[in-house]
C-alpha cells in the first residue's frame, strides 16, 4: 500500500502562496496567545525538513519545482516544503489544544477547520488545474510513500511507541493539551486528504506484482488507508514536534 501525492513541477507556486497564508495565520496568533505559537511552528517546521531531506535522499521526492518560474535548488525546495507542511496542521492543532484548555471548544474547531480547509482546498485545487492543462507529453509528478513494507512497518511501531509513551509521561497538568493538541493534529490531516482525495491529487495505490503496475483500491480501501495514514503514521511520526518541545522547556 501506497501514500500518493500527484503534482507538478508548479507546485512550488502553490507552496509559496500558502507559506504566505501560513505566516499571516501564525503571526496573528502569535500577537494575540503569545510565543508558544511560534515555537510550535519552528519545532514542526525543523522536524519536517528532516523528514523530507531523508525523502529527498531515499529518491521518493523527485522532480524539479519552480517557483515564479525559475528552478529550485533540492535544498530551497525542502526548506519551502517543510515551512508549509510541517506548520499547516501543527500551528492550527495547537489552537485546537489552547482553545479547549480555555472552554472555547466550537471556536477551536470552527477556526481550524476553516483555515485548514481554506489552505487543503487550495492546494489541491491548484495541483488539480496544473495537472488538467499538462501538455499530451508532459506527465504529472508523482511521489509513492509505501506504508506496508515490514521492516518499515516494525520501525515505525517502534517509534510510535515511544511517542506514545512520550506523550503519557507529560504531566497530567498538561497531559489534556497535549492530547487534544494529537487529535486535532489527525483530524486535519485527515481533513486534508479528504478534500485533496476528492480532487484527485492525493489517494492510495496497491501495487500488482503480477502485472507490475500501480492501482487505485475502492473506496473503502481508500477511507481505511488515508485514515490509518493520517492518524497513525503522520499524526505519531510528526508528535516530537510537540513532546519533545514540551520537555525541552520551550513551551511559556
Amino acid at each position: 500500500m501506497y501514500s500518493v501525492r500527484k503534482t507538478t513541477i508548479k507546485h512550488g507556486n502553490t507552496n509559496l502562496a500558502v507559506l504566505i497564508y501560513i505566516l499571516i495565520i501564525t503571526s496573528i496568533l502569535i500577537w494575540q496567545f503569545g510565543k508558544n505559537y511560534l515555537v510550535i511552528f519552528c519545532s514542526s517546521a525543523l522536524l519536517h525538513m528532516i523528514i523530507e531531506t531523508g525523502l529527498s535522499i531515499s529518491g521518493i521526492r523527485k522532480g524539479k519545482v519552480y517557483v515564479c518560474g525559475r528552478e529550485l535548488p533540492r535544498a530551497a525546495d525542502v526548506v519551502l516544503r517543510s515551512l508549509v507542511e510541517g506548520p499547516a496542521f501543527c500551528v492550527p492543532a495547537f489552537f485546537v489544544a489552547d482553545q479547549f484548555q480555555r472552554g472555547n471548544a466550537l471556536v477551536a474547531l470552527a477556526g481550524s477547520i476553516i483555515v485548514v480547509g481554506i489552505a487543503s482546498f487550495y492546494l489541491g485545487w491548484m495541483d488539480r488545474s496544473h495537472i488538467r492543462k499538462l501538455a499530451t507529453d508532459e506527465r504529472p509528478l508523482i511521489s509513492r510513500r509505501a506504508m506496508t513494507k515490514p521492516g518499515a512497518v516494525i520501525l515505525l511501531a517502534f517509534i510510535n511507541s515511544g511517542c506514545i509513551a512520550a506523550f503519557f509521561l507529560i504531566p497530567e497538568t498538561h497531559r489534556a493539551h497535549a492530547f487534544t493538541y494529537l487529535f486535532a493534529y489527525s483530524g486535519l490531516v485527515l481533513l486534508f486528504y479528504f478534500i485533496n482525495y476528492n480532487l484527485g491529487v492525493r489517494y492510495i495505490d496497491l501495487y500488482d506484482a503480477e502485472k507490475k503496475e500501480f492501482y487505485q483500491p475502492g473506496l473503502k480501501l481508500q477511507v481505511a488507508g488515508l485514515t490509518y495514514d493520517s492518524t497513525y503514521e503522520m499524526a505519531l511520526l510528526v508528535s516530537p514536534a510537540y513532546w519533545l518541545t514540551f520537555y525541552l522547556g520551550l513551551f511559556s
